[in-house]
């Protein structure tokens, strides 16, 4: 038997949520309960997701979304035997993961129904962020059931069910202070190098990606005025179109594995399914870096860089103090938020309860 966690945001209000709930399942994990190495045994990557597309009715699945991100995965979905459908996921996983089963069934939470939907509505709220309140979740959510509505991996219950989580979401950072001020994963990212080289604005800085995680991180020193920028990006195009916008350095993606080691901070923040750079970018005489900050899941830089000398690496879990400094700050109003994604769940339900009736 499959594991289900209550979701503790709201259960004050779980009770009167609970009637005319679809039929909804979910199995995740992130920063909250799990290392970086641990999420990234797990992680289901877009060329994954595909095949989870092609899978999903083998595994008795009628609708999917994954939501992966940096510190994040989650996999949303409906099905009419909600038990079998978590015990062929866990074996699909274990499968294109090459884990064994046991280990994924410890790596991951289960939720259903209500708490499903609370979940969803919490993520997208940015209060289960690791900076709370941020808004790059609600692009990463929106771009994720994008991707699988657009391939016919939803119908209209789960199309409802994020659109009504985005548009909660939206309301979160209209209707309350959550958001007032707030940083995201990449403005923190940007803070580490502040807090670790009061000299940084004297150092030469290469971003590589331009997702974003890397624009917004390249917006944030854009911001501050930071004088020697560099880019780069799997797509030379894209890159070579925003240095000549923003008036800053370009270097081609290939070119940066054996240019690296001539930029001090570097910041990375690409989808791949291997590292980029390992230590022999870096362990070198003629190497000036001291700092670089790996936003990517899976991981772009090896760990080993961390050895060598004069050099630090900082991947997403090292970002958390800085964080947490941003949650004691609008704690406060969580009461707030949590008032809407109840309401928002409610209305949700009864457009729900309506169709079945209407299908009946």
């Amino acid at each position: 038997m499959f594991e289900i966690s209550r979701c503790k945001i709201c259960k004050f209000s779980l009770n009167k949520l609970q009637s005319s709930t679809m039929k909804s399942g979910l199995l995740g994990t992130s920063h909250k309960r799990a290392s970086l190495e641990d999420m990234e045994s797990v992680y289901i990557n877009k060329d994954l997701q595909q095949v989870l597309i092609q899978d999903k009715e083998s595994l008795n699945i009628d609708q999917v979304v994954v939501l992966a991100t940096c510190n994040r995965l989650e996999i949303y979905f409906s099905s009419p035997d909600l038990q079998a459908a978590f015990e062929a996921l866990y074996v699909w996983i274990s499968d294109h993961k090459n884990i064994p089963l046991g280990r994924v069934k410890e790596r991951l939470f289960a939720r259903t129904n209500t708490d499903m939907m609370m979940h969803l509505f919490s993520v997208v709220g940015g209060i289960e962020s690791m900076v709370l309140g941020e808004n790059e979740i609600l692009t990463q959510v929106k771009d994720a059931y994008t991707f699988f509505k657009e391939r016919g991996a939803t119908s209209s219950e789960f199309n409802k069910c994020f659109q009504s989580a985005i548009a909660s979401g939206k309301r979160v950072r209209t209707e309350t202070n959550i958001s007032k001020g707030t940083y995201s994963v990449s403005s923190i990212a940007i803070e580490a190098i502040r807090e670790r080289m009061l000299d940084y604005f004297g150092r030469k800085i290469l971003i590589v990606g331009l997702g974003i995680m890397g624009r917004r991180a390249l917006r944030k020193l854009l911001s501050l005025g930071h004088p020697d920028l560099t880019i780069t990006n799997r797509t030379d195009e894209k890159a070579k179109r925003f240095s000549k916008e923003e008036g800053i350095n370009f270097i081609p993606y290939m070119s940066c594995f054996d240019n690296a080691h001539h930029y001090d901070i570097i910041l990375t923040a690409v989808s791949s399914k291997t590292h980029i750079l390992g230590r022999e970018q870096f362990d070198r005489d003629d190497s000036i870096t001291e700092l670089v900050i790996d936003l990517g899941m899976p991981r772009n830089v090896d760990a080993s860089v961390d050895d060598c000398d004069n050099m630090e690496l900082v991947a997403v879990d090292g970002l958390k103090d800085i964080a947490e400094k941003n949650v004691k700050s609008r704690a406060d109003e969580l009461g707030k938020v949590r008032a809407i994604i109840v309401e928002d769940i409610e209305k949700f339900n009864q457009w729900y309860a309506g169709k079945l009736k209407a299908c009946s």
